[in-house]
């Protein structure tokens, strides 16, 4: 897997270099210091992975990764960050990134998040976990509860099933499905199907 390194710190850059290096199966291809630095790069070389700070000198994290993702819409993203607030969590979360780390953990868990992501994965720092969990506690109102369909739907997304292996055990149509799966980001503040599940878990309906 090759890895693009993007840190406008060098003394970071040198560290991840120094803890990958030896990991079989992936290849640092390029380290970077900027943000348009790494575009100019994705735009004319492969890249499997990139592993980006979200602060940066020229553009933010989340301007990164959208230009990054419009480029390479297959590229794998792993952000290092000091940032654990839920609104830009969700905000990176949305751009499509796959593992969000915090940095002062970063060596212990960059591996982890490295292979999860390799796999098909996402990987979220702990506190990255709490914070979107808080943030996406339902208000107390019958409104935004969601019905038992809906429980049921949620459910069957934490199972990781398609809306229409849903609909075929629900007995309902794929388009009821779609309503429910939007029904249920409205009532929880969700952005995805993510989102869905860290709201099942965090109210300990699954």
């Amino acid at each position: 897997m090759k890895l693009l390194l993007v840190d406008d710190h060098a003394i970071v850059s040198d560290g991840l270099q120094m803890l990958l290096q030896n990991e079989e199966g992936l290849s640092i291809v390029e380290k970077l210091t900027s943000g348009n630095f790494a575009l100019s790069y994705l735009k004319n070389y492969e890249v499997d992975m990139m592993i980006t700070d979200y602060s940066m000198p020229d553009i933010d994290g989340l301007t990164l990764v959208k230009q990054a993702k419009a480029l390479k819409p297959n590229l794998k993203v792993v952000v290092l960050s000091m940032h654990d607030e839920a609104v830009m969590i969700k905000e990176m979360l949305s751009a499509g990134v796959d593992a969000y780390v915090l940095k002062k953990y970063a060596q212990q868990e960059l591996l982890n998040a490295i292979h999860a992501v390799a796999s098909g994965k996402q990987f979220w720092s702990a506190e990255v976990n709490k914070a979107l969990l808080q943030a996406l506690q339902p208000t107390a109102t019958n409104e935004n509860r969601p019905t038992d369909r809906e429980l049921e739907v949620l459910k069957l997304l934490a199972e990781e099933l398609t809306s229409k292996q849903i609909a075929a055990k629900l007995f309902i149509s794929e388009r009821t499905v779609e309503t429910h799966r939007k029904n249920l980001m409205r009532k929880t503040g969700a952005n995805n199907a993510i989102g869905l599940v860290r709201y099942a878990y965090a109210n300990k309906l699954l």
